[in-house]
């Protein structure tokens, strides 16, 4: 994730779409808050915080473009940590342990390792018999 990925002036689409899922997830949590914890305050406070942004937002997007670029500031941070994260998880976990058990075996996928004797490392390629094989590559 890069810096520029931030969109600082979004789409009437995109503010539409954020919108969209503003009213649905806030009214969601407001829906969970209020009927599965008993907790009816949260509730009316989320459905409010919902009902305040997400309509207003849907009728006129402009109106969230800041929110919604505060909202892209704000996550930058998280998403930038993670990425990094799973690229790491991904070498470290994967990666370096199938390189260290094809060491272990001794295998070499490239013919790397040098041949006493051998005069040249060059490998003959076979040419293809008809010609119009190269217009059928697959």
């Amino acid at each position: 994730m890069k810096w520029s990925d931030i969109p600082f002036d979004p789409s009437r689409r995109m503010l539409r779409q954020f919108a969209a899922l503003w009213l649905l997830v806030f009214l969601a949590l407001s829906v969970n808050a209020w009927l599965v914890r008993d907790r009816p305050l949260s509730g009316v406070v989320l459905a409010s915080a919902a009902l305040l942004v997400g309509v207003p937002g849907l009728l006129w997007p402009r109106l969230l473009r800041w929110i919604f670029v505060g909202w892209m500031l704000g996550g930058f941070p998280i998403g930038w940590l993670i990425s990094w994260l799973m690229l790491a998880a991904l070498y470290f976990l994967v990666f370096t342990p199938v390189a260290v058990f094809f060491r272990l075996r001794g295998r070499d996928g490239l013919n790397r390792n040098p041949a006493p004797g051998q005069a040249s490392y060059w490998e003959p390629k076979q040419s293809p018999t008809d010609l119009r094989s190269y217009f059928r590559q697959y």
